[in-house]
């Protein structure tokens, strides 16, 4: 595949592998993780990571595949990454460095329930392991409500907090909540960054700015089922109506952003 292609190589997005129940789409129970390993295993898909996806004299294999997580769940640990194992699948992990080890205090938590991020030791287990790690700010706001100083802090610490633990680079940074505006991706481009994950229909006034800059995504929920999955890897005829889906949801979940308080430095 040449290089030139690239925006032709899904990109998948998880969030909690976890069977513990709550009131939220994020979380995808790990029997459910398994059936969709399987079939990306059965159709061939090798993973590959996003630095790779931009590596010049990397090799991409026939039909390569980014899968990527937000937020940093220790559930990608004990749950996602023993499974990914078993189909020698390895993926790109964004941390919010604010919350490295704590409990997901700065999300809205659906009936009371709390999920902790993965720690330093274990993200450094996962690098080991061929994951890629990104940033996912610190403390996961709204980047477009933010001024120029506050995205320095949010990107720029973030991405050499990250490279001072794991002792590498960090090329690639996801966008909180998939929102982004010129001011990100110029403040992005200045710290750094390579790449930026986020979606590209939702900021028309940006989409000049972004389209070389931002990656788009598929994100796979609690209700999405191996139908959705070929919807989101353009496989079959509803990827229209999944891509419709996929913004509904999004608009809905930067309701976070309004809801809980963010702090700033």
């Amino acid at each position: 595949m040449e290089k030139s292609s690239y925006k032709l190589v899904p990109i998948l997005t998880f969030h909690k592998v976890d069977s513990s129940f709550e009131w939220g789409v994020t979380r995808v129970s790990p029997s459910r993780f398994r059936k969709v390993l399987e079939f990306l295993s059965e159709k061939g898909f090798q993973t590959v990571s996003l630095q790779q996806l931009f590596d010049s004299t990397f090799i991409l294999p026939p039909k390569p595949i980014v899968l990527t997580f937000d937020d940093g769940y220790e559930s990608i640990y004990t749950h996602a990454f023993p499974l990914m194992q078993e189909f020698n699948f390895t993926g790109t992990i964004f941390i919010i460095t604010g919350y490295v080890g704590q409990l997901n205090e700065w999300d809205i938590n659906l009936g009371w329930k709390k999920f902790r991020h993965l720690s330093w030791e274990q993200i450094i287990q996962l690098k080991r392991a061929g994951f890629e790690i990104g940033s996912h700010t610190v403390n996961h706001p709204s980047l477009v409500k933010l001024s120029v100083s506050s995205l320095k802090f949010e990107l720029g610490y973030s991405k050499k907090e990250i490279e001072d633990k794991i002792g590498g680079e960090v090329h690639f940074v996801s966008f909180p909540f998939g929102r982004y505006n010129k001011n990100v991706i110029d403040v992005s481009l200045a710290c750094g960054y390579h790449k930026g994950c986020g979606y590209y229909l939702f900021n028309k006034k940006s989409q000049k700015n972004g389209e070389k800059f931002v990656l788009e995504r598929k994100a796979y929920y609690l209700f999405d089922r191996l139908w959705n999955l070929r919807a989101k890897l353009r496989e079959n005829r509803w990827s229209f109506f999944e891509d419709m889906k996929l913004r509904a949801i999004n608009f809905f979940s930067y309701g976070t952003s309004l809801v809980k308080p963010v702090k700033t430095k």
